[in-house]
């Protein structure tokens, strides 16, 4: 059986160029040169868009390969953890999943790699359990070097009693040659990945939308079918080159670069035709986007060109710097195909911080996207990330971060207490902010957030809009407008044996529900 549920966490996303190291041990019989389709493999991906694209090329790759695609808590005979580093935090979920995946089934074949992979290799070969590290460097070669270790390391029956015994087991792992880098990376021109559903850093107030969907009360049928996905994140850039004093980014994820726009186009003219029918444009720093090294050419052609020579009826642009911005990029959104939602990072309203911080752009210029972005694209969405905390931030920095936030209304921020990461420049600053200051700080910008997201929502009650249905929770379907409204469905026909994923339909928005709004569906 082919199922294609993976887990995903909450976290961000990185990579660096250290090489990866393999670990031996014995596996099961049949991954041989004679496994079978039967052979599963389970993928828990932690971190933003970007890795959750780098997962979902892995299970396209693992899949065309001929292994089964299984949900990450089932029992799985490859489990692949594709990890998380841009907080400590990052660091201890992922040694969770991998020891989550361990405990489930300590004789599977388990695979580490992302960006906790790539900068601490050595660490993470050393937990318990791990048989396969991969940085991302060369996370395009991770299927070929499954398919060489089982074929390197088969065992003549699937429990031993040398396996029963962890300490001796442990000790009769040699290591293995370490895998070479390979020029090639997840988002080049060979592959694009799909992707499920929206991922965002961890933040202090991390969206109520579960990501798993309760299938409990959905027919056989029905159920058969909800496992795939309605949009595919398309990741066109990967690396960066700026180096913000708080993030290890640049580090795990090295220097910018960029797919052509012609293999861009080709493989969203590809997933048209396979159905889907958004795409999200996404990358560690998107708007660096520059195809073929050429600096005349930007995100804003790539944009006109999809627009031009595809048929995606959406088309989302994920995060983007305020410094890279071109205010002319917002005539493309006179497209009806193009989603009414932009995030752009705004981290501090205080021009002395952003300087500490090395952004590169002030609180004017920021101020003035966001109101024109708002006066050129009624309804559309901005959101943003808040630090609050940072080393040097006074009392009035943070009252200049709050003001602007308060006046830009914002359709959501994320908030986050800084956090010190280990090997940025921030974490050596002086004038570190007391936790108990930083707690309530955030607090303010908590509760600010609370209104601005209930007064964005609330202004759109009555309206009827398009809804791409994607999943099925708490006895509704529910899915995404082109401004990020979640919204649940009612009225629709047969709704728990009939598949809606992946359909657009029309509802009218009649009452804020939770973390979303609820609608009824109307005909056309």
């Amino acid at each position: 059986m082919r199922c294609f549920a993976a887990l995903s966490m909450t976290g961000l996303d990185l990579s660096c160029s250290f090489e990866p190291c393999l670990k031996s041990r014995k596996y099961l019989n049949y991954m041989t040169d004679q496994r079978t389709s039967e052979t599963t493999f389970a993928i828990a991906t932690l971190g933003c868009k970007v890795n959750q694209a780098d997962s979902e090329a892995i299970s396209e790759q693992m899949s065309a390969a001929g292994f089964a695609q299984c949900d990450f808590n089932d029992t799985a005979d490859i489990y692949i953890v594709n990890t998380c580093t841009v907080t400590h935090m990052g660091d201890r979920s992922s040694r969770q999943m991998i020891s989550q995946a361990r405990r489930r089934r300590p004789d599977a074949l388990l695979v580490v790699t992302g960006c906790y992979a790539e900068i601490n290799p050595q660490g993470v070969a050393a937990l318990p359990g791990v048989d396969l590290v991969i940085g991302n460097s060369i996370k395009e070669s991770l299927v070929d070097s499954i398919n060489t270790q089982l074929k390197a390391s088969p065992i003549t029956s699937l429990h031993t009693e040398e396996d029963s015994d962890p300490l001796k087991t442990k000790a009769q792992k040699p290591l293995l040659a370490v895998l070479h880098v390979d020029d090639q990376h997840i988002g080049s021109d060979s592959s694009l990945p799909l992707v499920g559903v929206d991922e965002e850093p961890q933040p202090e107030n991390p969206s109520q939308i579960s990501q798993i969907s309760d299938l409990s009360t959905l027919s056989t049928a029905a159920h058969s079918r909800l496992l795939t996905r309605t949009r595919v994140q398309m990741k066109v850039q990967d690396g960066c080159n700026n180096r913000c004093t708080y993030c290890i980014v640049p580090y795990v994820r090295g220097g910018s670069r960029s797919r052509s726009i012609q293999s861009v186009v080709e493989h969203v003219q590809r997933k048209t035709k396979a159905g889907f029918q958004e795409i999200v444009l996404t990358g560690i720093h998107l708007g660096d986007y520059h195809p073929d090294n050429d600096k005349k050419r930007d995100l804003g052609d790539l944009i006109a060109a999809l627009l031009h020579d595809t048929e995606i009826r959406r088309i989302r642009v994920s995060s983007l710097e305020p410094e890279d911005f071109r205010l002319e990029w917002l005539e493309l959104w006179e497209n009806p195909r193009m989603c009414r939602h932009l995030h752009l990072p705004m981290q501090s309203g205080s021009d002395r911080i952003l300087r500490r911080m090395a952004r590169r752009y002030n609180s004017e210029r920021y101020h003035n996207i966001v109101t024109t972005a708002k006066q050129l694209v009624p309804g559309i969405a901005i959101s943003t990330d808040i630090i609050t905390g940072f080393p040097g931030e006074s009392d009035n920095d943070f009252e200049q971060t709050y003001l602007l936030a308060r006046e830009l209304q914002f359709a959501k921020a994320h908030i986050f207490r800084f956090s010190p990461r280990l090997g940025t420049a921030a974490a050596r600053m002086q004038g570190q902010v007391k936790e108990e200051i930083k707690k309530a700080r955030s607090e303010r910008l908590l509760a600010l957030n609370d209104q601005d997201v209930r007064r964005f929502r609330q202004q759109f009650l009555g309206e009827t809009v398009q809804v791409l249905l994607e999943s099925y929770k708490h006895g509704r379907w529910e899915g995404l407008t082109d401004n990020y409204l979640r919204v649940e469905v009612d009225g629709l026909t047969d709704s728990t044996n009939q598949n809606w994923q992946n359909t657009l339909i029309s509802a009218r928005l009649i009452q804020l529900v939770d973390d979303g709004v609820l609608g009824v569906m109307v005909e056309t």
